[in-house]
């Protein structure tokens, strides 16, 4: 008895390192994990949204149980946060990957295309053009050729069992606009990233007219308001107002503009909107001993006192002096619940209030008085002087260092999609077989659901039987669907 021993090679483990780089790579390249980031990237989203609006607070409402979370939900700044930045990194990380992961593909199909197919693409193919010739095979595969040629198509072919087998197509380089398409993509998670680092946003940023407010957040720059400026309506309503300013670094002027509530300011990736605008107090402080504490002016309407709710009013803190100041102006509509107004101010007054702050305050109780412009008072050991009422602007600030790859980013997604549906890469295949008559060549597109596509092909094999002097027979129907037809569709079309 013969005893047949098969030694089978046994697979040599693979080393560590080798298994992590391969699962991480895998974990880069899974749809379902691409399909999660892309989910927890919308919450995410969501939330930050949500966090600018009244959303949280009704829910806080209607469940009291909710408040700890919702003070949590508008304290979280999620567009700053590093589970934020971390999923933009993950999804541009799985991006970068896939899109290598596709490049030898992508090449093999633009160099080295498989030129041979099947009779059976050909006979389930959704639109196909048959030549049929007296001439030899490989001269009607020569005139085939040269028809593709003048079409603008790159021609190869093979021979395989006595039949040649034709391959054409155009516009193949389009397909690396893929590239830069998603090189788009990983840049705008990388702009989001910039931003959400480096970028800040200031919705209320009071300036007093003639007054200098420090930008901060790192920008180093300070901005003056150098005048305001409104148009009313015959009903009293804003029209349209103006903000001349002037930008201040290193306590030098920079740049001076004006901004409209349409027309922002912008310097370098800082953006400057009109926002509001409304009533300030131009006032001066000083101690008994001379020393000016505060020579500034101070926006009406941010703060409401009790004296008065309807009326706009102003609050600070003056440490030095161990007080706490208010500057309360005369109500706006003396005819909307005018029993909560208890000061009764006319135009021109303001009422001023110092109250103790902290335990070495000097005083024990609140001072008040009301005050004419251009009027000075004593409250306890402070000089209070209202010089004159002015204006402040309300603007809104933000800076986006990300923009640059915004723009650029947008560049290569447009010019991207523009080259991929305006230079499709169409691909023809065919067989040429010689017949006891002469010859029979069969194309067909591969263009599944294409109609485009196919309406192309038609106009290619129309000019290419004009050309050779045949006339083409047309065939349309629905592909097979049996299983079979499809392994040998998917067989061709590699």
């Amino acid at each position: 008895m013969t005893h047949i021993s098969l030694d089978q090679p046994i697979a040599k483990p693979r080393a560590l390192p080798e298994v992590v780089v391969d699962r991480i790579w895998r974990f880069f390249c899974s749809v379902r994990a691409a399909v999660v980031e892309i989910a927890v990237l919308a919450v995410l989203v969501l939330i930050g949204t949500l966090r600018g609006s009244s959303v949280p607070r009704s829910i806080a409402d209607a469940f009291p149980i909710m408040t700890p979370l919702v003070d949590g939900w508008y304290a979280w700044d999620v567009f700053r946060s590093l589970p934020f930045a971390g999923i933009l990194t993950l999804l541009a990380a799985a991006i970068a990957v896939c899109t290598i992961n596709r490049a030898p593909g992508i090449w093999q199909a633009i160099a080295h295309p498989s030129v041979t197919t099947t009779h059976g693409f050909l006979r389930n193919a959704e639109t196909s053009a048959t030549f049929t010739s007296a001439i030899p095979a490989a001269e009607l595969a020569a005139q085939l050729e040269s028809a593709l040629r003048s079409g603008r198509y790159r021609t190869l072919t093979a021979e395989r069992n006595g039949e040649i087998h034709l391959y054409g197509d155009r516009w193949r380089f389009s397909r690396l606009a893929t590239f830069p398409f998603h090189l788009a993509l990983i840049m705008i998670l990388a702009g989001g990233i910039v931003g959400a680092a480096w970028g800040f946003r200031e919705n209320q940023f009071y300036i007093p007219e003639g007054s200098v407010r420090e930008l901060g957040h790192g920008t180093g720059l300070a901005v003056r308001l150098d005048d305001f400026s409104e148009v009313y309506r015959e009903d009293g309503t804003a029209l349209a107002y103006r903000s001349d300013v002037t930008l201040i670094k290193g306590g030098e002027p920079i740049e001076s503009g004006s901004m409209t509530v349409n027309n922002p300011l912008t310097f370098g990736d800082i953006v400057f909107y009109q926002s509001g605008f409304g009533q300030a107090v131009a006032l001066k402080v000083a101690d008994s001993a001379g020393q000016v504490l505060f020579d500034d002016a101070l926006p009406l309407g941010p703060f409401q006192s009790k004296l008065n709710p309807d009326a706009p009013a102003a609050r600070m803190d003056l440490l030095p002096a161990g007080v706490a100041m208010s500057v309360i102006a005369p109500d706006e509509n003396p005819a909307n619940a005018p029993e909560l107004d208890t000061l009764h101010l006319r135009p021109g007054e303001m009422f001023f209030m110092i109250r103790p702050l902290g335990a070495d305050s000097p005083i024990a109780e609140p001072l008040g008085a009301t005050v004419g412009q251009g009027e000075s008072i004593q409250l306890g050991d402070l000089s209070l002087t209202f010089v004159r009422e002015r204006r402040f602007s309300v603007l809104q600030v933000a800076r986006n260092p990300g923009i640059p790859l915004f723009v650029a980013a947008s560049v290569l997604l447009v010019g991207g999609l523009a080259i991929t549906f305006y230079f499709p890469h169409r691909r023809v295949r065919g067989i040429v077989s010689a017949t006891p008559g002469g010859s029979v060549a069969r194309l067909a597109p591969m263009a599944r659901r294409d109609w485009s596509a196919k309406r192309v092909f038609e106009q290619l094999a129309a000019d290419a039987g004009r050309r050779i002097g045949i006339e083409p027979t047309l065939q349309t129907n629905e592909p097979d669907r049996s299983p079979a037809a499809s392994n040998q569709l998917s067989r061709a079309s590699r």
